[in-house]
Protein backbone atom coordinates (compact mmCIF):
# COMPACT_ATOMS: atom_id res chain seq x y z
CA UNK A 1 0.00 0.00 0.00
CA UNK A 2 2.84 2.39 0.65
CA UNK A 3 3.97 2.15 -2.94
CA UNK A 4 0.49 2.84 -4.16
CA UNK A 5 0.17 5.95 -1.97
CA UNK A 6 3.52 7.21 -3.31
CA UNK A 7 2.34 6.84 -6.89
CA UNK A 8 -0.83 8.80 -6.18
CA UNK A 9 1.08 11.63 -4.54
CA UNK A 10 3.45 11.73 -7.51
CA UNK A 11 0.56 11.87 -9.97
CA UNK A 12 -1.00 14.75 -8.01
CA UNK A 13 2.35 16.58 -8.07
CA UNK A 14 2.64 16.14 -11.84
CA UNK A 15 -0.91 17.39 -12.31
CA UNK A 16 -0.15 20.48 -10.23
CA UNK A 17 2.98 21.14 -12.28
CA UNK A 18 1.05 20.86 -15.55
CA UNK A 19 -1.59 23.27 -14.22
CA UNK A 20 1.13 25.71 -13.15
CA UNK A 21 2.80 25.62 -16.57
CA UNK A 22 -0.58 26.09 -18.25
CA UNK A 23 -1.40 29.07 -16.06
CA UNK A 24 2.02 30.59 -16.79
CA UNK A 25 1.46 30.18 -20.56
CA UNK A 26 -1.92 31.91 -20.31
CA UNK A 27 -0.39 34.74 -18.29
CA UNK A 28 2.40 35.25 -20.85
CA UNK A 29 -0.14 35.26 -23.67
CA UNK A 30 -2.19 37.92 -21.91
CA UNK A 31 0.91 40.03 -21.27
CA UNK A 32 1.94 39.73 -24.91
CA UNK A 33 -1.54 40.84 -25.96
CA UNK A 34 -1.01 44.12 -24.08
CA UNK A 35 1.75 44.94 -26.59
CA UNK A 36 0.08 43.59 -29.74
CA UNK A 37 -2.75 46.13 -29.81
CA UNK A 38 -0.54 49.24 -29.60
CA UNK A 39 1.98 47.69 -31.99
CA UNK A 40 -0.68 47.00 -34.61
CA UNK A 41 -2.14 50.50 -34.17
CA UNK A 42 1.28 52.13 -34.63
CA UNK A 43 2.18 50.05 -37.67
CA UNK A 44 -1.23 50.74 -39.20
CA UNK A 45 -0.79 54.46 -38.61
CA UNK A 46 2.63 54.37 -40.29
CA UNK A 47 1.10 52.66 -43.35
CA UNK A 48 -1.66 55.26 -43.53
CA UNK A 49 0.84 58.11 -43.10
CA UNK A 50 2.95 56.67 -45.91
CA UNK A 51 -0.04 56.46 -48.25
CA UNK A 52 -1.17 59.98 -47.37
CA UNK A 53 2.36 61.40 -47.70
CA UNK A 54 2.67 59.80 -51.13
CA UNK A 55 -0.53 61.46 -52.30
CA UNK A 56 0.65 64.78 -50.87
CA UNK A 57 4.05 64.36 -52.57
CA UNK A 58 6.00 64.65 -49.29
CA UNK A 59 9.75 64.48 -49.95
CA UNK A 60 11.56 61.37 -48.73
CA UNK A 61 13.74 63.39 -46.35
CA UNK A 62 10.68 64.99 -44.73
CA UNK A 63 8.74 61.77 -44.17
CA UNK A 64 10.16 60.93 -40.73
CA UNK A 65 8.92 64.20 -39.24
CA UNK A 66 5.63 63.76 -41.09
CA UNK A 67 5.14 60.25 -39.67
CA UNK A 68 6.17 61.27 -36.13
CA UNK A 69 3.61 64.05 -36.22
CA UNK A 70 0.84 61.93 -37.77
CA UNK A 71 1.34 58.96 -35.42
CA UNK A 72 2.34 60.65 -32.17
CA UNK A 73 -0.63 59.25 -30.20
CA UNK A 74 0.00 55.66 -31.32
CA UNK A 75 3.73 56.10 -30.72
CA UNK A 76 3.14 57.19 -27.13
CA UNK A 77 0.74 54.31 -26.57
CA UNK A 78 3.26 51.77 -27.87
CA UNK A 79 6.07 53.21 -25.73
CA UNK A 80 3.88 52.99 -22.63
CA UNK A 81 2.87 49.41 -23.40
CA UNK A 82 6.46 48.28 -23.99
CA UNK A 83 7.66 49.92 -20.78
CA UNK A 84 4.84 48.31 -18.77
CA UNK A 85 5.51 44.90 -20.32
CA UNK A 86 9.26 45.05 -19.69
CA UNK A 87 8.84 46.28 -16.09
CA UNK A 88 6.36 43.46 -15.37
CA UNK A 89 8.99 41.03 -16.63
CA UNK A 90 11.62 42.36 -14.24
CA UNK A 91 13.44 44.98 -16.31
CA UNK A 92 14.42 48.28 -14.69
CA UNK A 93 12.22 51.21 -15.70
CA UNK A 94 15.09 53.19 -17.28
CA UNK A 95 16.18 50.20 -19.34
CA UNK A 96 12.54 49.51 -20.28
CA UNK A 97 12.13 53.12 -21.47
CA UNK A 98 15.29 52.85 -23.56
CA UNK A 99 14.02 49.58 -25.03
CA UNK A 100 10.66 51.19 -25.84
CA UNK A 101 12.39 54.06 -27.63
CA UNK A 102 14.49 51.63 -29.66
CA UNK A 103 11.39 49.61 -30.56
CA UNK A 104 9.53 52.69 -31.80
CA UNK A 105 12.62 53.93 -33.66
CA UNK A 106 12.98 50.55 -35.40
CA UNK A 107 9.38 50.59 -36.64
CA UNK A 108 9.73 54.21 -37.73
CA UNK A 109 13.08 53.65 -39.48
CA UNK A 110 11.65 50.71 -41.43
CA UNK A 111 8.72 52.83 -42.57
CA UNK A 112 10.98 55.76 -43.50
CA UNK A 113 13.33 53.51 -45.51
CA UNK A 114 10.42 51.98 -47.37
CA UNK A 115 8.85 55.37 -48.11
CA UNK A 116 12.14 56.84 -49.32
CA UNK A 117 12.73 53.84 -51.60
CA UNK A 118 9.30 54.11 -53.20
CA UNK A 119 9.56 57.92 -53.46
CA UNK A 120 12.87 57.61 -55.33
CA UNK A 121 11.41 54.93 -57.61
CA UNK A 122 8.41 57.12 -58.40
CA UNK A 123 10.69 60.10 -59.08
CA UNK A 124 12.80 58.05 -61.49
CA UNK A 125 9.73 56.79 -63.32
CA UNK A 126 8.34 60.31 -63.61
CA UNK A 127 11.63 61.60 -65.03
CA UNK A 128 11.90 58.72 -67.51
CA UNK A 129 8.32 58.96 -68.76
CA UNK A 130 8.06 60.84 -72.07
CA UNK A 131 5.90 63.91 -72.26
CA UNK A 132 2.47 63.16 -73.67
CA UNK A 133 2.29 63.78 -77.40
CA UNK A 134 -0.07 66.46 -78.51
CA UNK A 135 -2.27 65.97 -81.52
CA UNK A 136 -0.65 67.15 -84.77
CA UNK A 137 -1.82 70.54 -85.81
CA UNK A 138 -3.53 70.82 -89.16
CA UNK A 139 -2.43 73.74 -91.21
CA UNK A 140 -5.14 75.62 -92.93
CA UNK A 141 -4.77 75.96 -96.67
CA UNK A 142 -4.89 79.55 -97.75
CA UNK A 143 -7.57 80.42 -100.25
CA UNK A 144 -5.00 81.66 -102.75
CA UNK A 145 -3.12 78.33 -102.79
CA UNK A 146 -3.51 76.22 -105.83
CA UNK A 147 -5.75 73.31 -105.30
CA UNK A 148 -5.74 70.09 -107.19
CA UNK A 149 -8.68 69.53 -109.47
CA UNK A 150 -11.44 67.34 -108.16
CA UNK A 151 -12.16 64.23 -110.23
Amino acid sequence: MEQRAGVSARAVGEGAMIALVGAWAITLTMLQATINGPTDAFRGCLREASDKAGKEKVAGDAFEAYARNACSAQMGSLKGAVVAFRVKNGMAKKAAADDANMTVDDYLATSVDKYQFFASQNAQQSAAAPAPKSAPTVQATPASATQQPKP
